[in-house]
């Protein structure tokens, strides 16, 4: 497994997928990343955690073995390859759970045809933390199935094997964990005053606890959402998902402009084309992952918010730099 891969695995940040205020708890999410081979139609799957099946899914995506070739000859992989979420309810949620994945329409040309139907498992997450395939196994009814691997994917040729993926060391983080870590203290400043306030001490300086100007905001009605905009944050380096300062400086652009309005945003992260797959779209995700964090943690409200990636792409330009962004939806 490359290093870029064990990189994001292990920096895969909680995902925002529910904030306070528009439920009472978050809800655990399991999200896939699989690619495929189609034969007389696209390959489906079931996934399972701690024994329950969560839903099935198909890779509408997948390369079709009859016209197109292989999917281990494609030099580009990355268009056979989607992500999946799929919710885990809260008396099913623990964080030793297995998480199981299974060929569930297997199909086959015969020999010489080269048609196939297969699935290509890249990643499993839990309320974003993630298992990338060297913490993946094939299980099946016979005592010695051994895991095929295929570069970043785990292949799973028919219904008698599942793809496993243990829980981490630690267990699956608590659905919001890292939300509630981000969460702004109760009562701080508003949004855009926080923001345009924000600055180091000097050496020396004695460090002041104000009390809040706004005791009691819950008190006040919420201001309509006027916002039906879309905002794109662009600027992200290479193999990274850090917030630098001059991306920190355009999301408090943001904030300041959106104020105390509290509308539905909707978070969309993108990656280039250039690596692999699986890396690619984890790097999506935690981008637009750690934006939605620090737009909450700046104290900006929310009718509704949800993060989720895009993947690699090439529509926002040419250049890989302008293909590294996240793109935020703000309506009403």
């Amino acid at each position: 497994m490359s290093t870029i891969l064990k990189h994001a695995a292990l920096v895969a940040a909680a995902l925002l997928c529910a904030l306070p205020g528009v439920a009472l708890a978050a809800s655990s999410k399991l999200q896939l990343i699989v690619g495929g081979e189609a034969y007389d139609g696209p390959p489906r799957f079931e996934v399972m955690f701690d024994g329950k099946v969560l839903g099935a899914a198909a890779v509408n995506a997948a390369i079709d073995t009859g016209s197109a070739g292989r999917f281990a000859d494609a030099v580009d992989k990355s268009a056979y390859v989607e992500s999946f979420s799929f919710d885990i309810p809260e008396d099913v949620f623990k964080p030793g759970a297995e998480v199981r994945v299974r060929l569930i329409n297997e199909a086959y040309g015969g020999d010489g045809s080269n048609r196939d139907r297969n699935l290509y498992l890249a990643a499993v997450a839990v309320n974003g933390r993630a298992v990338t395939v060297s913490g993946l196994s094939t299980q099946g009814i016979r005592a010695d199935t051994g895991n095929e691997v295929l570069g970043e994917f785990l292949v799973l040729r028919d219904g008698n094997v599942e793809g496993v993926s243990r829980a981490p060391v630690g267990g699956w983080p608590l659905p919001g964990a890292a939300d509630a870590a981000a969460a702004p203290v109760a009562g701080t400043l508003k949004a855009p005053v926080a923001v345009q306030a924000l600055r180091l001490p000097a050496e020396g300086e004695e460090v002041v606890q104000t009390a809040s100007l706004d005791q009691a905001p819950s008190t006040r009605p919420d201001p309509a959402c006027t916002r039906d905009e879309l905002y794109n944050v662009v600027g992200f380096n290479e193999n990274s998902n850090d917030l630098t300062p001059r991306l920190k400086a355009r999301l408090d652009q943001i904030v300041a402009d959106i104020g105390e309005q509290k509308c539905k945003v909707l978070v969309t992260g993108y990656s280039s084309k250039q690596g692999n797959h699986a890396t690619n779209a984890l790097f999506a995700i935690e981008r637009a992952q750690n934006v939605l964090g620090y737009l909450k943690q700046a104290g900006l409200r929310f009718e509704k918010a949800t993060a989720s990636g895009g993947g690699a792409t090439e529509q926002f330009g040419a250049t890989s730099y302008a293909n590294r962004r996240v793109v935020i939806s703000v309506a009403p």
